[in-house]
């Protein structure tokens, strides 16, 4: 039952605009321009999964927005496995209708990114839109993206901006991406405080031999079990994000931290959908005779 807590879509490379574009597009690690980022590529490479969430993202700023309705049509090419959160910016001026938008579209959670947004998480207007979110029981991932954004207030994305809307609104479910990075101990610590904080391992997935003591860290502190799986997709296919969770005691030296292989794979299957208090999609079962399912521990 493998699931995946953070991927990306959308149909048109310009939804992006040329400001983020082409930023990424001058990073020759990143691949950016060339990548398949098309609701069809997702619905393709989730099938290996059990359920998956597919993000929105909207930075007024940046002027870059994947509307609710193409979340929803991402949604719609597999709804047995797919689960659909809104991009919304807090500082927009219309936040409050977008949240509207995205609930006539079963959008169950949000998606932000405070540094990519120029937003604090304790901005007095982003404080009410997590009051709203809690009230209405929908989860919160903030985005790894800002760290990547030379023009983004890079302080705005610490795990520790969220420490005042955690403590504001207990019931609410905030997972922050990518494990923090690049601030991964101070996301540790966070969870220790929160335990309806999370964090999935989307920007560690391609470095496993970072993504081990993280993981390490985890258990030894007693969080282990707020670290969801995430892939990222489209720079990362859940597949590979799942074989590197899975096999990530290749990396350990012979005096260095290991996982079990159970915990390893209860990593992977993790019911993100119960975790995070929303709807499930219809489940479907995963191909047992998948990769992932016979990966070597």
């Amino acid at each position: 039952m493998p699931f995946d807590s953070l991927t990306y879509a959308w149909n048109h490379s310009e939804l992006l605009r040329p400001a983020l574009e082409g930023r990424f597009a001058t990073d020759a690690h990143s691949g950016w321009s060339r990548l398949d980022t098309s609701f069809d590529t997702l619905a393709e490479a989730v099938r290996p999964l059990t359920g998956a969430i597919v993000c929105g993202i909207h930075c007024v700023t940046l002027g870059v927005c994947v509307p609710h309705a193409d979340i929803a049509a991402a949604v719609a090419r597999d709804p047995f496995r797919l689960v659909g959160f809104a991009g919304i910016d807090p500082l927009a001026p219309d936040w409050s209708q977008q949240l509207a938008v995205a609930r006539s579209f079963n959008l169950q959670g949000i998606c932000v990114s405070p540094a990519a947004q120029g937003m604090h998480p304790s901005h007095p207007t982003a404080m009410k839109l997590w009051e709203r979110c809690e009230a209405e029981g929908r989860p919160v991932i903030s985005l790894p993206l800002g760290a990547s954004i030379g023009s983004a207030p890079i302080d705005f994305g610490r795990p520790s901006a969220w420490d005042e809307p955690a403590r504001q609104f207990p019931k609410l479910k905030i997972v922050i991406g990518g494990f923090g990075w690049p601030w991964t101990d101070e996301c540790l610590a966070m969870l220790t405080r929160y335990p309806q904080l999370f964090t999935e391992t989307s920007m560690l997935v391609a470095r496993p031999w970072r993504l081990l003591p993280a993981l390490a860290d985890a258990q030894s502190l007693g969080v282990l079990e707020q670290i969801l799986p995430g892939s990222g997709f489209p720079f990362h296919t859940p597949s590979a994000a799942l074989q590197s969770i899975l096999t990530v005691n290749r990396w350990a030296n012979e005096a260095g931290p290991r996982l079990s292989p159970a915990s390893l794979r209860a990593i992977t299957q993790r019911n993100i959908f119960n975790i995070l208090g929303i709807s499930a999609p219809l489940l479907a079962p995963t191909n047992v005779t998948s990769p992932i399912s016979e990966l070597p521990l």
